[in-house]
């Protein structure tokens, strides 16, 4: 279970985060809604260890999350980040070895998802050679394929069109 207690993040005078605190409850879908600004990539950053929190503390299975635990999360951030001369399975493949799967299994895994998300047609190209929506679904692939405890999603549905965001639910829902 992600515990989130009385989190408080500041960045100079500004306070993004505040007194915040909840918990997401194993096989749930959890949700942060806000306007720009509100603080919700920060509450994600401190979730993963990225930033740390002024006050506060956050636990994953009644420990507080450290950089083993920020490992074994599958994370999807909003800004794109793939290796731009690398070809999508290649890097997906690099991926999933660096979380330790094996390269058969990995491949494997690579394959099922690609062919779940419409995507296998595409695993030999460079990002460059992807609409938005694809690379979205590559990185998508890359926050899963080690079978994450947990996932988090930054606007996950960015730049899709309205077919592949429901692609996409049905995938996150089947994880759950």
């Amino acid at each position: 279970m992600l515990d989130v207690v009385r989190v408080t993040k500041a960045f100079g005078p500004l306070t993004a985060v505040s007194d915040l605190s909840f918990q997401a409850k194993p096989g749930s879908v959890f949700g942060l809604l806000g306007p720009n600004g509100a603080g919700k990539t920060t509450t994600i950053r401190m979730i993963l260890d990225i930033l740390s929190p002024d006050a506060g503390d956050i636990f994953w299975d009644g420990r507080l999350v450290d950089a083993e635990q920020r490992r074994r999360f599958g994370y999807l951030p909003e800004e794109r980040g793939l290796y731009p001369k690398m070809r999508a399975g290649d890097q997906l493949l690099f991926l999933a070895r660096l979380h330790g799967i094996d390269t058969d299994v990995a491949r494997g895994r690579i394959d099922e998802l690609a062919q779940v998300l419409n995507l296998s047609d595409q695993l030999r190209k460079t990002p460059a050679a992807l609409s938005k929506g694809n690379q979205q679904k590559v990185q998508f692939i890359a926050a899963i394929v080690h079978e994450p405890p947990l996932l988090v999603l930054d606007e996950p549905f960015s730049g899709f069109d309205p077919i592949n965001v429901e692609i996409v639910k049905h995938s996150i829902r089947d994880l759950v």
